[in-house]
């Protein structure tokens, strides 16, 4: 629609138009019917259009011409505004109903919020084109971000075997490079520098390099230092070797050391498929890739010693007792060291978000939603392990206080509302009335029925969850009850151990660590309470628990 115009961009039906689709355009008056159902901003509605006054010459000369009786013209209507009308037509004499009338306003409406989300979504295109240039060094901040976030993750999930963590570098750095085609994981024995990982290539002929037969390594090793080799052709490279770089394109190479106690005892490399510099951030990335390397190789060291030393006194209860302590004080260290780096990520990361250093476009503020969701998820998995080895070496503790039951049901409920609204769920409580004033850690209390309803919703698709609170026999009852798949029968008394899960692929899909229950279980038997759940499969769950009312702490024995 123009200033003055109505111009055809769609057609379809029998009734022919004078002129293609696009090409026809008609004067904006009051003469013809669907200009006035424009300048009214309102549907107009013409039984017989060949019955129309002497003041509508250009309706019934129109619809003489194209061969129809009855019209339906309802404008498109936009912050009050028509931007266009939907026409329809029949070839005889038949007035639509009221039902079909309120249908095309329908119609009208979505055509509307498409228009509307069209031109949005332009507009969005077109700033973000505009910003690519200048935010170019913050999607690779980000990107870089998220790589080393990722590593992170795999760290604190592999103690035990370093192959992981390679294999995650190898698959990330390349792409954070540009032209990157295939990066290899390096360690140094002697004077020999074997294959660790590799995210491509042949093993077979270049698994191996002594670092006497190669000057780029060979300086690596004695500089410390990255290199930075901008054409392979500028160097001399073993033959066999420099043939197996040029089949695969490799043309220019970035190597970083790994770097223990000032000494070299691996590298990095990444191999690119064109000839030129390396950017600084390309260098740095390489060398965070790199440390994260080194902690693996360290925290697999140390857990190798934690664990031969667990071996060597599992003899006796007593030495379990021990090397239970090493491990659970390796666990909250191990906990706390992948918090610190990773809550700078997340704070840097906040900072950015918040537009502290410069303001960010739609992009990069999804790109960082996404940075901080993933950290928090990752922090709080972190939290749980501390919470599980805290209570293994005796170090949980409860903090005893009075406390309103209502308030710990309300505040769960508030923070879980979101939660159920996204999935479409109902989610209800119940709390009798005049409870008693509770003793007992509020907030501990709060964490536990915060798992039990997160559950509920994670595992329940449709329906509703319902809390129900009361007071009976000196202590608190309080249950959560879903319309979800349910547990079967013999999982009901596993899923509060460790690590348990439902052995099912729905629960594989949800997700979890299989501790949340274990330290819902710890909490309500340090109040001296119990918890327990009552399951059909098919039909739902209810995880219920009885606390004292005024509990009293319960050390957890060892």
């Amino acid at each position: 629609m123009g200033q003055n115009t109505l111009r055809l961009v769609a057609h379809q039906g029998q009734i022919p138009t004078s002129r293609p689709v696009g090409q026809l355009t008609l004067p904006l008056a009051r003469a013809r019917i669907g200009g006035r159902a424009v300048i009214d901003r309102r549907a107009i509605h013409v039984s017989d259009v060949l019955a129309e006054g002497d003041e509508y010459p250009e309706s019934r000369k129109n619809a003489l011409q194209l061969g129809y009786r009855t019209a339906l013209p309802v404008p498109l209507v936009h912050a009050g505004e028509a931007i266009g009308v939907i026409f329809i037509r029949r070839v005889e004499v038949s007035p639509f109903t009221e039902r079909q009338v309120e249908l095309v306003n329908t119609f009208a409406d979505q055509a509307v919020i498409a228009i509307e989300n069209t031109r949005l979504f332009n507009e969005v295109q077109q700033k973000n084109a505009a910003l690519n240039a200048a935010n170019s060094q913050l999607t690779e901040t980000l990107e870089q971000q998220t790589a080393t976030g990722e590593i992170l993750k795999v760290i604190a999930s592999s103690p035990s075997d370093v192959q992981p963590v390679f294999d995650a570098i190898v698959a990330a750095a390349p792409p954070l490079v540009a032209g990157g085609i295939t990066c290899a994981l390096r360690l140094l024995k002697g004077d020999t520098l074997h294959v660790a990982a590799w995210s491509s290539l042949s093993k077979t002929k270049i698994g191996s390099i002594h670092i006497g037969s190669d000057p780029r390594w060979a300086r690596l090793v004695r500089d410390r230092q990255p290199i930075a080799i901008a054409d392979l052709n500028d160097i001399s490279l073993n033959a066999e070797y420099r043939d197996e770089l040029r089949k695969y394109g490799v043309r220019s190479a970035l190597l970083v050391p790994l770097l223990q106690d000032g000494l070299v005892i691996g590298a990095i490399a990444v191999g690119r498929a064109m000839i030129g510099p390396f950017a600084e951030h390309e260098t740095r990335i390489l060398q965070t890739f790199a440390d994260q390397a080194v902690i693996a190789i360290e925290n697999t060291r140390l857990f190798g010693e934690v664990q031969a030393r667990t071996r060597e006194l599992a003899k006796t209860v007593e030495d379990l007792e021990i090397a239970s302590q090493h491990k659970n004080q390796f666990v909250a260290n191990m906990s706390h060291e992948l918090r610190t780096p990773l809550a700078a990520i997340l704070g840097y990361a906040e900072l950015i978000q918040e537009g502290f250093y410069e303001p960010q476009g739609p992009k990069s503020l999804d790109a960082l939603t996404r940075i901080r969701s993933n950290g928090k998820h990752l922090l709080g998995l972190i939290n749980t392990v501390l919470d599980i080895a805290k209570i293994e070496s005796g170090q949980f503790t409860l903090n005893m206080t009075e406390y309103a039951i209502e308030s710990v049901v309300e505040t769960v409920r508030a923070a879980t509302k979101s939660l159920a609204q996204n999935k479409r769920l109902t989610l209800t409580t119940s709390v009798d009335k005049s409870l008693p004033v509770g003793l007992g850690d509020e907030q501990r209390l709060t964490q536990v029925l915060l798992n039990l309803v997160g559950n509920a919703i994670k595992f329940t698709d449709a329906g509703e969850v319902s809390i129900a609170a009361g007071a009976r026999n000196g202590h608190f009852s309080v249950s959560v009850t879903d319309t979800g798949p349910g547990i079967p029968l013999d999982q009901q008394d596993r899923i509060f151990d460790q690590f348990h899960q439902v052995d099912s692929s729905l629960t594989k899909a949800k997700g979890g660590t299989g501790l949340g229950l274990a330290i819902a279980k710890q909490i309500i038997e340090m109040h001296g309470g119990r918890i327990w759940v009552e399951s059909t499969v098919g039909k739902g769950s209810t995880f219920q628990m009885e606390i004292p009312t005024r509990a009293e702490f319960r050390k957890r024995a060892l």
